[in-house]
């Protein structure tokens, strides 16, 4: 009887501690850390569909780059994300042109979709979409 009385317990201690023991829990990304790295997609002018290469490096801090098919920096700007929209405005490195850009981020596919123009207007040049590389 007392080998039955310290096995049930031992059985009921080492319940409590299997019980109690804590989960790691990872925090989980915000939509702006998910779109932070490089993007690679097209765009296109006007309503035509996107053709021409496109890419962008959506840095920490609410910068961002256009990346070259080649990989170099031809403009710098600052981005920002307010639920899943993102605007950004740049200029390009070469002649100072100025771009705006606005988009959605759909979790569901990992793709953005936008329209990009020139100066401040966002919608004057065309469409564009991305992936995430």
């Amino acid at each position: 009887m007392r080998i039955l009385k310290i096995a049930l317990i031992t059985l009921f201690t080492s319940g409590i501690f299997v019980a109690c023991k804590k989960e790691k829990t990872e925090n989980p990304k915000t939509p702006a850390q998910v779109i932070e790295g490089r993007w690679v997609g097209k765009y296109g002018f006007g309503n035509d569909v996107p053709s021409i290469y496109f890419s962008l490096n959506f840095k920490s801090g609410g910068v961002i780059e256009e990346i070259s098919s080649t990989g170099g920096v031809k403009g710098t700007g600052t981005w920002e994300m307010t639920g899943n929209t993102i605007t950004a405005h740049y200029t390009w490195v070469s002649n100072q042109q100025p771009f705006s850009i606005v988009a959605a981020f759909y979790p569901s596919t990992g793709k953005i979709l936008g329209n990009w123009g020139y100066g401040s207007s966002a919608t004057d040049g065309g469409l564009w979409d991305m992936t995430k590389q």
